[in-house]
């Protein structure tokens, strides 16, 4: 697992502090639960958020069936306890939940991804944990700074989403490992989708040895030039035929399903939607393709479990209780052989690879990964924007790519006071 210097730095500073309370006076997440001597009662309400472009009745059903089960296997532990589910459109989460809390009402527990935590805080919605709360050892500390933010935990981490290499089963005989084993099969004929915008098209950067920031939270394109050779390669395979670009998602997912497309880079989100769609006789998951030595660095999202303000003190425990159930060992390795799509942010939850191979292969391409914290959001969103302006001009050849990332290094830099 490669972690930046700069994440290995905010992680020895908020949870240095936390270990020794955190390995002798934490509650540790597990079925084990005292429900004799601290008994639980009362009504919680649980909001799932889905983005609507994934919001088919099937996969509703799917989840909802999933969650009821894990309700239930809550409700053994704590009969007295009532659980009601709502699922709610990302997209709409923030308006709503704040329009809920404002009138006392609305969840007790939100699960969503990390990139809601900042306008939810700023809607006044989210309640922090107090460090004790839970045990943030057995997590992935890069899923845990997903949760932070001016040091104050604002949830609890409970999967993660990345990118991967889908293909049709039916038309790929071997999957290529390296880029240059795809410009081949794009050569004989195999046709590959590629997202085109600077952060869904940064996962080839780490080939090359590249990174986006160092220690400092500088941003380095301009400097170990893996970004500079990683854009190079991209132009070229524009340049070959079968390889597609699109800065439109859907337009490559559903050339995906409609199978124009052998190969696909899609976010694990997808998977559940693309097996369904194209059939799970045709679907197939590979580690994305690296180089000779190094393989590919994509973007590693966490999603969490977070708690409204809205909450009585009675509520609040009954969702903290359930977070720490749904994100123990056992709940997360179920779920993750459960939703295939599903990698666990409990870093203890292992899957056996020769049973669930798309599962394996997502625990494997999240060994080195991308990862920033939420503090650092408006950097990377900065960066993003930028960035794909520059992407743009580069791939239609405006500018060079070594022009490209010592002006956007540079614009960085300085819109951010770093040196």
């Amino acid at each position: 697992m490669i972690i930046k210097g700069w994440l290995k730095r905010i992680l020895s500073i908020l949870l240095a502090s936390w270990l020794l309370v955190a390995c002798s006076t934490t509650q540790e997440v597990s079925d084990d639960l005292d429900n004799i001597e601290n008994p639980l009662s009362g009504t919680m309400v649980f909001w799932h958020s889905f983005p609507q472009r994934y919001l088919t009745e099937s996969l509703i059903s799917q989840y909802r069936d999933v969650f009821v089960y894990y309700i239930a296997k809550f409700r053994k532990l704590y009969p007295q306890v009532k659980i009601i589910m709502e699922f709610k459109l990302e997209e709409e989460l923030v308006e709503e939940l704040q329009r809920e809390v404002e009138k006392g009402l609305g969840p007790d527990l939100v699960f969503t991804q990390s990139i809601y935590i900042l306008p939810l805080i700023k809607a006044n919605t989210l309640r922090t944990l107090e460090e004790t709360s839970i045990n943030l050892l057995q997590f992935r500390p890069e899923a845990i700074i997903q949760m932070l933010s001016q040091s104050k935990l604002y949830g609890v981490p409970f999967n993660l989403q990345t990118q991967v290499l889908c293909y049709n089963k039916k038309k790929v005989k071997e999957v290529p490992k390296t880029l240059s084993e795809l410009i081949i099969q794009a050569r004989r004929g195999y046709s590959v989708g590629i997202l085109s915008s600077f952060e869904d098209a940064f996962w080839g950067t780490g080939i090359f040895g590249g990174e986006l920031l160092d220690a400092q939270g500088r941003i380095v394109l301009d400097r170990n030039m893996g970004w500079v050779e990683w854009m190079k390669w991209l132009k070229n395979a524009r340049n070959e035929p079968n390889f597609i670009f699109s800065e439109d998602p859907f337009l490559l997912q559903n050339a995906f399903i409609e199978e124009k497309l052998a190969y696909n880079v899609c976010w694990s989100s997808q998977i559940p939607f693309l097996r369904e769609s194209l059939g799970s006789d045709k679907f197939g998951v590979a580690l994305l393709p690296g180089g000779e030595n190094e393989q590919a660095t994509p973007p590693l999202v966490a999603y969490g479990l977070l708690f409204s303000s809205a909450s009585s003190p009675k509520q609040k425990e009954i969702a903290l209780r359930f977070a720490q159930f749904l994100a123990n060992k056992q709940q997360q390795q179920e779920l993750a052989i459960q939703l295939r799509s599903f990698i666990p942010a409990n870093k203890e939850a292992m899957i056996d690879s020769r049973l669930f191979p798309i599962q394996g292969i997502l625990q494997k391409q999240t060994q080195k990964v991308t990862a920033f914290s939420l503090d650092q959001t408006e950097k990377i969103n900065a960066i993003s924007e930028y960035g794909t302006d520059f992407y743009t001009r580069v791939m239609t050849g405006e500018i060079s790519p070594e022009q490209a990332a010592s002006q956007l290094t540079q614009t960085i830099n300085s819109q951010f006071r770093v040196r």
